[in-house]
């Protein structure tokens, strides 16, 4: 009996044959060259759970086929099975909506890996569902999700806090889901996660990215060892140590990289440069939701609404995407409404500007921790809260982030399985 059925779109058919090979009975592959009317093609022999576009897509062109079969929502799930260097940016790729991304020729054992992971997204599609994440409902996690959760920290100007809010969002949700976090420094150059959390790196992603062969076995197996823990309960993949190694890691690696924790964690977060590079519109292409950082002055406002266009244009979800304003003081000559609507109704959390989050950088303690009940760490968990429960819904002012912590010591939980203790709360 046939479960699956499979569009092999290539010039030659060996891509189509060492599908078959991989997958075994059970499975149809349809194999075609009509690399033009894919669409139609589509249409005509469908319905498929998997479409996987062969390395003749490898060209802007090719790309821009494959993302309006995304747009018109033809096929669950598409796959890429390009060449070792594909002449084609990661901007393209993102726009096709591709699940995953193959070197192709690969083994079978790669290449039924990455077709299994494939049809997992698919029957997600088209159950009309999403994955749900972990939710704390009256203290009792809900089960972990087939994929990670994955928040990405950007924003379009340096000093909005980007650092700040990603150690705070690692440190909350290890803290009130019990379940596994990583906290990913992908300011390649420059990352400042280490030195905000007082860690001491043994590996950083470049030294994971230089064991070969790098391939997603490879990494599923290993990526753990090149990881720091941190005593909050949360993971760390730190940033290179020099600068020069960044220019050695390519979008195509990072891509490789959060595929693989997402199959390892149930939350990730992401911190990334002020920039919107192709390292960044890799961690967006596994981001379920996108965090944008912006200050209450003009030129912060401006450049984050040509962001939020520039993110709009690169169909990122609108749902996705929300808006964290940090560092607000009064009298400033800016009216925070005014604000919100300039930005699309899409500021989520509202922060204040606080002396004691540069203590919490000078201790290596994240706020929530070292000035728990202080306003900037009551604003920081209820802003945050409402990643946990889903119901993400854009604030007017600051009224939606006044959350009080009843039980401040209750608040945090040790994460399972651990032994080392918590740190206590400490009183601002």
């Amino acid at each position: 009996m046939i479960s699956r059925r499979i569009l092999v779109i290539s010039r030659s058919p060996a891509l189509s044959r060492a599908i078959q090979a991989s997958l075994g009975p059970g499975y149809q592959v349809v194999s075609s060259t009509n690399v033009i009317d894919v669409a139609d093609e589509v249409r005509e022999q469908g319905p498929f759970d998997v479409l996987v576009a062969g390395p003749v897509f490898a060209s802007h062109a090719g790309m821009a086929r494959l993302a309006g079969l995304r747009a018109a929502a033809a096929v669950p799930a598409v796959v890429l099975a390009l060449g070792p260097k594909p002449k084609v940016s990661l901007s393209d790729i993102v726009r096709t909506g591709a699940v995953e991304l193959i070197e192709y020729p690969t083994s079978k054992r790669q290449l039924a890996n990455s077709l299994q992971r494939a049809f997992d997204i698919a029957d997600v599609s088209q159950s009309g569902t999403a994955p749900a994440p972990p939710v704390v409902a009256q203290g009792v996690v809900g089960d972990r999700p087939q994929f990670a959760e994955v928040f990405t920290v950007a924003s379009s100007s340096g000093g909005c806090g980007k650092t700040f809010y990603a150690t705070n969002l690692a440190c909350y949700l290890a803290a009130q889901t019990g379940q596994r976090v990583c906290l990913v420094d992908l300011d390649l150059q420059f990352g400042e996660v280490s030195t905000a959390l007082h860690l001491r790196p043994r590996f950083t992603i470049s030294d994971l990215l230089s064991r070969e062969p790098v391939d997603d076995d490879d990494l599923d197996e290993h990526v753990e060892e090149y990881l720091e823990e941190h005593e909050l309960g949360f993971s760390v993949l730190a940033a290179p140590f020099s600068p020069a190694d960044a220019d050695m890691i390519a979008p195509k690696d990072v891509y490789k990289v959060m595929g693989s924790l997402r199959r390892h964690f149930d939350y990730i977060v992401v911190d990334t440069p002020a920039q919107l590079s192709e390292i960044v519109l890799a961690a967006f292409d596994h981001s379920t939701r996108v965090l944008c950082m912006v200050t209450l002055d003009l030129p912060s406002i401006r450049n984050m609404r040509v962001f939020l266009t520039t993110l709009q244009k690169l169909r990122i979800s609108s749902d996705a995407i929300g808006v964290v304003l940090n560092k607000v003081e009064d009298d400033i000559g800016i009216n925070i409404g005014d604000v919100q609507e300039v930005l699309d109704n899409k500021i989520v959390s509202v922060l204040p500007y606080s002396r004691e989050v540069m203590k919490s950088i000078n201790k290596g303690s994240p706020a929530l921790i070292s000035a728990a009940n202080s306003e900037i760490g009551k604003k920081l968990a209820g802003g945050m809260h409402q990643f946990l429960s889903g119901d993400v819904t854009p604030v007017l002012g600051t009224s939606a982030n006044t959350a009080e912590i009843s039980e401040a010591r209750g608040f945090w939980r040790r994460r399972k399985g651990r032994t080392s203790k918590v740190p206590e709360l400490e009183r601002a």
